[in-house]
């Protein structure tokens, strides 16, 4: 009984396992819960918040190395 299921899971052609595949991606989509557009506002606020806090911090931090290396090639 599996090998037949199998056999026939094989036989399909491209063209039908490609317009499987599109319905099953349909199926899927549709169960999909979409943020609002005031939800979505928020979230790309914060990351873009948080991108700008994490680009400081790496400046302040290069910024801070670059002087203790300059420092010590300066003593060498």
């Amino acid at each position: 009984m599996a090998k037949q299921i199998a056999d026939a899971e094989v036989k399909k052609t491209i063209p039908v396992r490609i317009k499987e595949f599109y319905q099953d991606v349909m199926v899927e989509m549709g169960k999909v819960t979409w943020p609002s557009r005031e939800e979505l506002k928020t979230s790309t606020s914060v990351v873009l918040l948080l991108l700008v806090i994490v680009a400081a911090i790496i400046y302040v931090y290069d910024f801070v190395f670059q002087i203790m290396v300059f420092g010590l090639f300066k003593l060498v």
